[in-house]
């Protein structure tokens, strides 16, 4: 039979704490009075939970995904190599503190910088309309919408009072089954998940006006697993094509340069060497995510990304292309108002949005120039007719990829409404 104790006690194993724990146990049972009969004590499993940051940050917080991933450009295309397997995860949280808090605050950094600590991923907590009992081992929540492992921590959380570790045995899309009770009464309280972590940077103090002190923490999570799931993009040539226009959370910025040495001395012209044969075009997105489950899914899709290491399809969300006649069923011969020059068309990939949302992705693999017009051919029809009014973009797409190995989610100050994060990252396009 399986035996599951949870033990309360204190293990002080000096400051800073051990890379290594070595520990002997000792079993002095009388197993005759088992209803159960004797337990198995062979090879006891032992989950370590580490004293927790209680401070839950109501002004502000943020996430750092860091990857390490290496692009290798030659002159018609690149590889990507992701090097590591999971992207390292940095919370960062900042407090405000009362006096007596920030005193609590002050000793556990003096006695845990540097040590391994257990932190809560507030962002993925969720917070009861019910009670939780000391005896109680399972706990109903939704867990589709946050990184609830088995074999990992969580934190019942009432308030930094009031909390209790416990360590993880099973996890359904409804529940997190505990592998002993909670061992203390809570009411409506928030259940989190808890990773192993550093404060890597230490604690930040500032202290202001009104006896109130801020306290922010760099966190360096150590078990980090790289995370599975589908962000439900549709798929273009087997990859994701991102669908929302990028939100105004900051300036939308694009460039466009051709790398290349430039070669000067000084007496006549300068004299350039290519080094790609594409040019370097590189934009911005940023993310405005609300609810739980719409930022759950962006970092899944970041996670996906691997760093630099996989590619998506971008649009560019703008009117490029201007249809002049109706699209039949069967037409792969589209007219467009004139764009540019035809070579300017070959080869390019284009999505058509319709105003209903349903899309279409092609690639244009011919043009021609008739009176003020152009023509494009598509690689196959879209099989349904198209009409003017129905179209809400006719936009080129990019293929592109990450060009940053960092991605920072930032929480704005927690309230009483749902969940908020912004993303902003870099994109370099590729060749397609």
């Amino acid at each position: 039979m399986a035996t599951v104790a949870l033990s309360t006690g204190n293990l002080d194993a000096g400051t800073p704490d051990l890379p290594l724990l070595h520990l002997g146990l000792i079993h002095h049972l009388s197993t005759g009075n088992l209803d159960a009969g004797e337990p198995d004590l062979g090879s006891p499993s032992m989950v370590l939970l580490y004293e927790p940051w209680p401070f839950r940050p109501l002004v502000g917080a943020s996430d750092t995904l860091e990857t390490l991933s290496e692009v290798m450009q030659s002159y018609t295309d690149e590889q990507r190599l992701a090097l590591r397997k999971a992207p390292r995860q940095n919370p960062r949280y900042s407090v405000r503190l009362d006096p007596a808090q920030f005193s609590r605050a002050k000793d556990f950094a003096r006695r845990r910088a540097g040590t391994r600590i257990c932190i809560p991923i507030w962002w993925e907590g969720v917070r009861l309309a019910g009670n939780v009992s000391a005896a109680d081992t399972e706990i109903a929540i939704d867990t589709t919408a946050g990184d609830w492992r088995v074999g990992g921590r969580l934190i019942v959380w009432e308030n930094e009072d009031n909390f209790a570790l416990a360590p993880i045995e099973a996890v359904e899309d409804d529940q997190v089954t505990l592998a002993a009770p909670i061992g203390a009464d809570f009411t409506t309280p928030t259940i989190v998940p808890v990773r192993v972590a550093r404060p890597v940077e230490g604690f930040s103090m500032g202290r202001g006006g009104k006896l109130v002190t801020e306290i922010t923490a760099r966190f360096r999570v150590e078990d980090n697993v790289r995370l599975e799931g589908d962000a439900g993009y549709p798929q273009y040539q087997s990859l994701d094509v991102l669908t929302e226009p990028t939100a105004r959370v900051s300036d939308i910025s694009e460039n466009i340069i051709q790398a290349a040495e430039y070669q000067d001395n000084g007496f006549g012209l300068v004299e350039i060497d290519k080094q790609r044969v594409y040019v370097d075009f590189g934009q911005s997105i940023a993310f405005m995510e609300v609810g739980a489950a719409a930022v759950w899914r962006r970092r899944v899709w970041v996670h996906a990304r691997n760093g630099k290491q996989k590619a998506f399809w971008l649009p560019s969300f703008n009117s490029d292309l201007k249809l002049t006649t109706p699209i039949g069923a069967a037409d792969t011969v589209v007219t467009i108002t004139r764009a540019g020059l035809l070579a300017g068309y070959l080869g390019r990939h284009v999505m058509i949005e319709l105003k209903d949302g349903t899309r279409y992705f092609r690639q244009i693999v011919d043009a021609a120039r008739v009176g003020a017009i152009d023509e494009i051919t598509l690689s196959s029809a879209l099989g349904a007719s198209v009409s003017l009014s129905q179209i809400q973009w006719f936009s080129y797409l990019s293929k592109v990829r990450l060009d940053a190995d960092a991605v920072t989610f930032n929480f704005p100050a927690s309230g009483r409404g749902p969940l908020i994060a912004t993303v902003s990252v870099p994109v370099m396009e590729v060749p397609a």
